[in-house]
This record gives structure tokens, C-alpha cells and sequence, in this order.
């Protein structure tokens, strides 16, 4: 009896926490170059890429508000953001990707959390990949 009630409490624990537990759907997102073609992945060493977002996922952010803190990748590199422009009903956030060291291949998935202010109001992921050269 005792141990039916303890896993009747544990599993209505473990519900309660993940009903009021803040939302974690990582969304997938494509990259677009300047000329328009979709990409499934960033490219080290790129200026010219941005995450395309559909709008409803920033929660109503004003876009001027926005800010990346990005995860996942290999000491040294980096996706800053550099500008924010409306397309439709969707989002680009145009970044620069970058690392400190070519000498070392890139092949990682980022978790992006975009931020307005100190709240974040989508997490995003896509791969980020760069080939290593000699410098």
C-alpha cells in the first residue's frame, strides 16, 4: 500500500513539474544567403547568412530588442548577431560566424537562445560546420 503510494506521489511529481516547467521546444532553423538560397547550416568564417525565423516564435519581441546566446559549438567559435529584418511573416537574424582557429574542422550543432532583454523567447538550433585548412 505504502510503496503504491509513494509511485502514485512520485509520478504526479514528476507531472506537475514538467505542466509547469518553462517551455523547451528547440526550434530547427534553416539559413538564408543575401541572394535568398536556404542552407541547412551555418558556415564558419560567413558574413552574409541569417537564421530564418518565423515571427510567432519570437513571442512579440520588438525586434530592435533582440539578442543571441548561442551553445554547443567548439571553444573559439562564435555566431554574433549583426541585424534584425522583417521578411513577411518571418524573422532574419543576420549573423556573422566566426573562430579563432581554422587549423580544426567544425561539425556542431548550436542551440541558439534569443533573448529580448533577459528573456528568452525562442530557442533555436541548426549545425554550424567548417572545413580545417593549414594556416
Amino acid at each position: 500500500m505504502i510503496k503504491s503510494l509513494l509511485s502514485t506521489l512520485t509520478a504526479l511529481t514528476l507531472t506537475a513539474g514538467a505542466a509547469f516547467a518553462a517551455p523547451s521546444a528547440v526550434l530547427p532553423v534553416t539559413a538564408m544567403s543575401d541572394e535568398g538560397m536556404a542552407y541547412t547550416e551555418l558556415y564558419t568564417e560567413s558574413s552574409w547568412m541569417a537564421l530564418d525565423v518565423p515571427g510567432s516564435a519570437l513571442q512579440g519581441a520588438q525586434l530592435s530588442s533582440l539578442s543571441l546566446d548561442v551553445s554547443g559549438l567548439p571553444t573559439g567559435t562564435t555566431v554574433t548577431l549583426d541585424d534584425v529584418t522583417a521578411l513577411g511573416e518571418d524573422v532574419l537574424l543576420h549573423v556573422t560566424v566566426a573562430r579563432a582557429s581554422t587549423e580544426q574542422f567544425v561539425n556542431a550543432l548550436a542551440t541558439i537562445n534569443v533573448k529580448s532583454g533577459d528573456e528568452i523567447v525562442a530557442t533555436l538550433s541548426i549545425p554550424v560546420i567548417g572545413a580545417a585548412s593549414a594556416e
